[in-house]
C-alpha cells in the first residue's frame, strides 16, 4: 500500500475530528494509505484509522496504542469467541454497556478484562433487543484477526 504523509492542514482537520470524537490530542506524523476506495490513517507509523461508510473508526491497533476514548460494551468469553471469527453480536453476549444504543452509531465490544476484540455498528433493531435480553445488537465491523488486523501489525 503506498502511503503518503498529509498537509499540515489535512493534518489538523484530521486531528480535530479525532480530538472531538475519541478524546485524544495527537500529536506526530499522520500518513494516509489507500487501497481499492479504502482509506487508512496512520499515526507515527501505526495503523490507527480507517474510513467506513464516510466515519474515521479507529483500528483496535489505534484504541490499544493511542489509548482512545470509544464507547464501548462489555462481553463475555463465548461472544469475544464469535465476535473474533467475524460474527456480529448479539445481546445475550453483552455483560455490561458503556455506550448509548444508538442505532448507526459505533461502539468497541471488550472483554470484561477490557481488552478491545471488535468495532461495531449499532443496528436498528438494537434498542428493542436490550429491551427484550435477545436479539442483534452489531454488525462486526472490525475484528482481531481480520485483514486490518493484519495490516495494524505488519512490519511499517
Amino acid at each position: 500500500m503506498q502511503r503518503h504523509v498529509l498537509s499540515e492542514k489535512e493534518s489538523e482537520e484530521i486531528g480535530e475530528i479525532i480530538k472531538r470524537n475519541y478524546g485524544v490530542d495527537l500529536s506526530g506524523k499522520i500518513e494516509i494509505g489507500k487501497e481499492k476506495k479504502k482509506k487508512y490513517y496512520f499515526v507515527n507509523r501505526v495503523l490507527s484509522f480507517f474510513s467506513y461508510e464516510d466515519v474515521l473508526l479507529p483500528t483496535l491497533c489505534g484504541v490499544m496504542k493511542l489509548s482512545l476514548k470509544v464507547p464501548y460494551v462489555s462481553v463475555d468469553e463465548g461472544a469475544v469467541k464469535a465476535l473474533v471469527k467475524g460474527a456480529d453480536l448479539f445481546v445475550p453476549g453483552i455483560k455490561e454497556y458503556h455506550c448509548e444504543v444508538k442505532p448507526g452509531t459505533f461502539v468497541l465490544a471488550r472483554t470484561l478484562q477490557g481488552v478491545p476484540v471488535s468495532i461495531l455498528k449499532v443496528v436498528d433493531e438494537a434498542v428493542e433487543a436490550t429491551k427484550n435480553g435477545k436479539g442483534k445488537f452489531g454488525v462486526n465491523v472490525h475484528h482481531l484477526k481480520d485483514e486490518l488486523w493484519g495490516l495494524c501489525n505488519e512490519e511499517n
